[in-house]
């Protein structure tokens, strides 16, 4: 289902400079709304809220723009009920379904509306996740497909009479500044979540990747973002490319992700970036290592780094501090495999089995553009590596500013690629 606000994305070729940074005062202001949690993020980082000093990672003033745009579009906000006083009044089409609150506290709704109740409709997948409370989801939908709305409307009365549980959760709600209605987007744990929603997770990015920058001397600059109300994709390129071998240089971005209407972790994961040189002509590959070696427990993790939306804001810095280490082993163990990767003696051929793989894919994101990557494969020819390179950058293009089926391409990619170089010797 689509975002409620119209989706921010920028994609940047190269600006570290400090025409294009922020101060803290700057970041401060910005990243303050919808967060709760902003004086314990500064205590964590011993950031003074009055300093002048830069943030300095490229691009964070375009950044701050669009998220404040975005902020000044909408009002976000989390009323406290309880579980059973979550009362479906319509059930709508394309997972939708009007709700009435009733038994709200919050003192801005109350003198607002005058009254202890309000009438929100629902977006992404809470009608689902209130109806789960007592097990309705799919039953909803069938008497809503069969006009069995008394019969709906009897189970729901019957429930909220004889239901003993005084369980609350948490409503997230959002209202569009030219409309009236609120909208809700997500019930949650009133207890046990706590609103790591985009402003924090990018406020808590850009402190760690400062600190990286002080620490590793390194340069960083953001190189692609993509915001709407509820989800952020942030791409952080850092240092100049390491070149691996003649005609290989390899560059790391690490990637922020967060859904804050998702009871689930903010993840960081990292991408890198192959760039074959041919002559004057040149070509990238972006691959993504489904996991990575963890040198303090010899496991290997899926996500570099993550943090969940039930930690307090210092196992969060914690964690973010351990950062610099995390991105050293993982550019040390993507050289490692950088080697495998481009040892290829029939490009062609390569080419060829990963249409064979592309044919095969189920993943659900993947899946509705298979017809097109495969076209695009048959219509290129292969007969170097860099023209490979060429065919295999020319797919991802595809996808557009669908994340999901990029993340996909390139774990897929870092996978038939690694595997073809290892297990065949690059033949």
């Amino acid at each position: 289902m689509s975002s409620i606000l119209k989706k921010a994305s920028r994609h940047f070729q190269n600006d570290g400079t400090v025409q294009s940074m922020a101060t803290i005062k700057n970041v401060i202001a910005v990243l303050s709304r919808d967060n709760d949690f902003m004086e314990e993020v500064l205590d964590s980082f011993s950031v003074d809220a009055e300093q002048n000093s830069i943030i300095q990672v490229g691009n964070v003033k375009s950044l701050l723009e669009d998220i404040a745009e975005l902020d000044d579009k909408a009002e976000k906000l989390d009323v406290r009920v309880k579980k059973k006083d979550i009362y479906l009044e319509t059930m709508l089409e394309e997972e939708k379904a009007l709700f009435m609150l009733y038994g709200i506290t919050e003192p801005r709704l109350l003198k607002k509306h005058k009254s202890d109740s309000l009438l929100v409709e629902t977006r992404y997948s809470a009608k689902a996740d209130v109806l789960d409370f007592n097990n309705l989801s799919k039953f909803a939908n069938r008497c809503r497909d069969e006009h069995w709305d008394e019969l709906l409307e009897h189970i729901q009365d019957f429930i909220r009479r004889n239901t003993t549980n005084e369980e609350f959760c948490s409503a997230r709600l959002i209202k569009l500044k030219d409309e009236d209605q609120y909208l809700l987007r997500a019930v949650t744990s009133d207890t046990a979540y706590k609103n790591y929603g985009i402003n924090f997770s990018v406020l808590v990015a850009l402190l760690a990747m400062n600190q990286y920058v002080i620490e590793s001397k390194d340069n960083v600059y953001i190189d692609e973002y993509h915001i709407d109300d509820s989800t952020v994709y942030l791409s952080f390129q850092l240092g100049s490319p390491r070149k691996i071998s003649e005609n290989l240089e390899l560059s790391f971005n690490l990637i922020l992700e967060n859904d804050e209407i998702k009871n689930s972790a903010v993840r960081f994961n990292g991408v890198f970036k192959l760039t074959y040189k041919s002559g004057d002509k040149s070509s990238y590959l972006l691959l993504k290592p489904r996991s990575f070696k963890d040198s303090d427990t010899l496991s290997y993790r899926s996500d570099m780094l993550t943090y969940t939306h039930s930690m307090n804001v210092g196992t969060v810095h914690e964690k973010m501090s351990k950062l610099p280490l995390y991105i050293s082993k993982y550019v040390e163990q993507t050289v490692e495999n950088a080697d495998a990767i481009i040892d290829i003696k029939n490009p062609s051929e390569v080419k060829d089995f990963i249409a064979e793989k592309v044919r095969r894919a189920r993943d659900e994101h993947f899946i509705k553009h298979k017809g097109e990557v495969l076209a695009k494969l048959a219509t290129l020819q292969v007969d170097s590596i860099f023209d490979l390179f060429e065919a295999l950058r020319n797919v991802e293009e595809l996808f557009g500013d669908d994340i999901m089926s990029k993340d996909y391409w390139r774990s897929k990619l870092h996978e038939l690629l690694l595997y073809r170089g290892k297990d065949n010797g690059g033949k």
